[in-house]
């Protein structure tokens, strides 16, 4: 027969897990909101972004009303260029690639296909 005493300690231990684990999520999406409503507020957005290498990226900053492009390594940040707002094409909302994933896949199809043959 099983150990009673076993079975409550097991479900008190599985009980403090899931609060912990809510806890945790609620905390997370309250720090997460804050902060990016602190982002969304200020004078300083991030634009656009493109990995050149290994921890090095360009990016295109509005800061007021300035557009600068600057260059972005691991320990510094270098200006590169000033940016007119006509000069600045932004991708739509939710866009954050050109490829169609459907025409991938069945590129990717047609290769397998013919390495079978």
């Amino acid at each position: 027969m099983p150990d009673a005493d076993g079975f409550i300690q097991l479900f008190t231990v599985l009980a403090i897990f899931a609060i912990v684990l809510l806890v945790t999520y609620f905390t997370t999406r309250i720090v997460g909101g804050y902060a990016k409503s602190k982002v969304a507020t200020g004078n300083i957005e991030i634009i656009d972004s493109a990995k050149v290498a290994p921890s090095k990226y360009i990016a295109i900053v509005r800061a007021a009303s300035k557009y600068i492009a600057v260059g972005i390594g691991k320990d510094e940040i270098t200006y590169l260029c000033e940016l007119s707002e006509d000069d600045i094409v932004e991708r739509p909302s939710g866009i954050t690639s050109t490829f169609d994933f459907k025409e991938l896949m069945e590129k990717a199809k047609a290769r397998i296909g013919k390495n079978e043959d």
